[in-house]
C-alpha cells in the first residue's frame, strides 16, 4: 500500500473521528490527530499504527496548532463543543473552542500550505424553518449561539478560499450510531439508551422535525472529501448531509420497534413538554445528485448497532449509561476542567 499525504484531524479521538480515522488509515493516509481527550480516546486500539500520530493538545494553543499543521495537506476540523445543551453549559468556554480559535487555525492552515480544509458545520444553522425541505440555498437563521458560531465559522473559512486552498463545510444532520467514543446525548442514541437501560422511552415535545445521518455515512463522506481530486464547484460552499427527516415522536416509535423486536420487549413511550422549538427537514439532493454520494444507512441501522453493542456487554461497566459522563457531553463538561482544552465532538 502506498502511503499518501498527511491529514490533520482535529477532534479525531471523538465520536465522529473515531469512525473516520480508521477509514483514513485503511486508505493509506498518514493521520495526525489533535485532541485533548477529555472524553477519553476512541482510537486506543490504533495507538501502535505506524501511520497514526496522536497529539494530545488544544486547538486554542497557537504553537500547538502551528506544529500540527506542518506538512498537512488536508485538515478535517471536527473539534468542538458539540450541540446546543453542551454549548450552553459554559457559553464563554464554548465560544473559545468553537469560534475564537478559528481565525488562527484556518488562516494558519492556508499559510502552512494545506490544500484543503473540511469544516464540520451543522444543519442546525437553518434554525426554525417551515420549508418542506431545506437545501443549501436557504438562509441561515440560527436560533442559538451554537448554531450562530457554526455559521460564522463557515463565513470565515469561505473568505480564505482560492485556487490553492479548497474549502467546504459539511452541514450534517443529527448523527446516530455506534462509535468507540460513544455519545448517548443525541436523539436516536439517547432514545435507544433509554429503552435499553430503563425499559421505557420519554419523548420531549415530539412534533419537531429532526434530520438524521448515520455515523458510518458521515465518516465515509469525510473520507471521500479527503480523497476527491478536486472539489471543483463545491469549494467555498456548504453541503447538506442527512435526509431521514422524522418527528421526534416518529423516531421514538422506530426505536421502540427495533428494540421490541430485538429483545422481545414492549417498551412504553410517553410524551412530555419541551421548550426546544428547533424544527427543519433537510434536503441533501445536491450531495446525491451533483456530488455523487449516497447515504445508505438509516435510523434503524443505528438502533440495531446500539442493541448489538448493549447485548455484547459494551456498556456493562457503567452503573447507569443515562448519567455516565463518558457518554454525555454536558455532564462531562460539568465535572471536568475544560479551562484549556479541545474536545473531539
Amino acid at each position: 500500500m502506498t502511503v499518501q499525504s498527511v491529514v490533520l484531524v482535529t477532534g479525531g479521538a471523538g465520536y465522529i473521528g473515531s469512525r473516520l480515522v480508521p477509514k483514513l488509515l485503511a486508505a493509506g493516509y498518514r493521520v495526525r490527530v489533535l485532541d485533548a481527550q477529555f472524553f477519553g480516546n476512541g482510537l486506543d486500539r490504533f495507538l501502535g499504527h505506524p501511520y497514526l500520530e496522536l497529539i494530545r493538545g488544544d486547538i486554542r494553543d497557537k504553537p500547538v496548532i502551528d506544529e500540527a499543521l506542518q506538512g498537512a495537506a488536508t485538515v478535517v476540523h471536527l473539534a468542538a463543543v458539540a450541540n446546543d445543551p453542551s454549548f450552553n453549559a459554559d457559553p464563554g468556554l464554548s465560544r473559545s473552542i468553537n469560534f475564537d480559535c478559528l481565525p488562527h487555525l484556518m488562516a494558519g492552515a492556508k499559510r502552512a500550505g494545506c490544500r484543503r480544509f473540511i469544516y464540520a458545520s451543522s444543519a442546525s444553522v437553518y434554525g426554525i424553518n417551515a420549508a418542506p425541505l431545506v437545501d443549501e440555498h436557504q438562509p441561515c437563521v440560527p436560533v442559538t449561539d451554537y448554531n450562530r458560531y457554526k455559521a460564522q465559522g463557515e463565513r470565515l473559512l469561505f473568505e480564505l478560499t482560492d485556487a490553492s486552498f479548497e474549502t467546504i463545510a459539511v452541514r450534517a444532520a443529527t448523527v446516530c450510531g455506534w462509535s468507540a467514543r460513544q455519545r448517548l446525548d443525541l436523539t436516536v442514541n439517547i432514545l435507544t439508551a433509554s429503552a435499553l437501560a430503563r425499559g421505557e422511552i420519554t419523548v420531549f415535545g415530539g412534533d419537531q422535525y429532526r434530520p438524521n445521518v448515520h455515523i458510518s455515512d458521515l465518516a465515509r463522506l469525510y473520507l471521500v472529501l479527503v480523497q476527491r481530486g478536486s472539489l471543483g464547484l463545491f469549494s467555498g460552499q456548504p453541503i447538506n448531509a442527512g435526509e431521514e427527516n422524522h418527528t421526534v415522536a416518529d423516531i421514538a416509535l422506530q426505536v421502540k420497534d427495533v428494540v421490541d423486536r430485538y429483545f422481545g420487549m414492549n417498551v412504553p413511550v410517553t410524551t412530555t413538554e419541551s421548550n426546544d422549538a428547533r424544527s427543519y427537514r433537510l434536503d441533501s439532493r445536491r450531495l446525491r445528485q451533483e456530488f455523487g454520494f449516497e447515504l445508505v444507512y438509516g435510523i434503524r441501522d443505528a438502533v440495531l448497532e446500539l442493541c448489538e453493542q448493549w447485548q455484547s456487554g459494551c456498556f456493562a461497566d457503567s452503573a447507569d449509561v443515562l448519567t455516565d459522563i463518558r457518554y454525555h457531553n454536558v455532564r462531562n463538561m460539568q465535572s471536568t476542567d475544560w479551562s484549556f482544552g479541545a474536545s473531539g465532538a
